[in-house]
């Protein structure tokens, strides 16, 4: 007798709920379309605008804007800060006088302009902060003597 309430105590205790993978499915489909809900309008909205049409102006300005982040201009999109990578700008840099070189003749007047405007203020830039890191050393170093 005392072994038949003993298997019953634990037939009672392991009770298992059979339905919780359909529980737990449901759940995350639930939670899936609130998240589309939630969503930001400008979410749903870039997701559905076309992309404006390929041309060397946004090429480069992509390119711009990546030198500009190896620079330590601005912000790294990926890690939200500020770092001066100085050969990854000076590879943006010459990439951009390659395809100068390489686009040579085949660009109308206006892009022509664009990519040695673009070029000049990189190089310009770039040297300003060469010269800034420069001294930053400088003031750094032990005084010698």
């Amino acid at each position: 007798m005392a072994e038949e309430n003993d298997k019953q105590e634990k037939a009672s205790e392991l009770h298992v709920d059979d339905d919780w993978k359909k529980a737990v499915a449901e759940e995350k489909a639930r939670a899936r379309a609130e998240d589309e809900h939630e969503r930001p309008d400008d979410a749903r909205e870039a997701e559905t605008r076309p992309l404006p049409e390929p041309n060397i102006q946004v090429f480069l300005a992509g390119l711009y804007t990546q030198t500009l982040v190896a620079l330590g201009e601005i912000e790294s999109p990926l890690t939200g800060k500020k770092q001066r990578t100085a050969a990854e700008a000076a590879y943006l840099i010459d990439t951009i006088g390659m395809l100068q070189q390489k686009t040579q003749g085949n660009l109308t007047v206006d892009e022509a302009s664009y990519v040695q405007n673009v070029l000049t203020d990189l190089r310009m830039r770039y040297v300003r902060s060469s010269e800034k890191q420069a001294e930053g050393q400088k003031e750094d170093a032990p005084p010698s003597g």
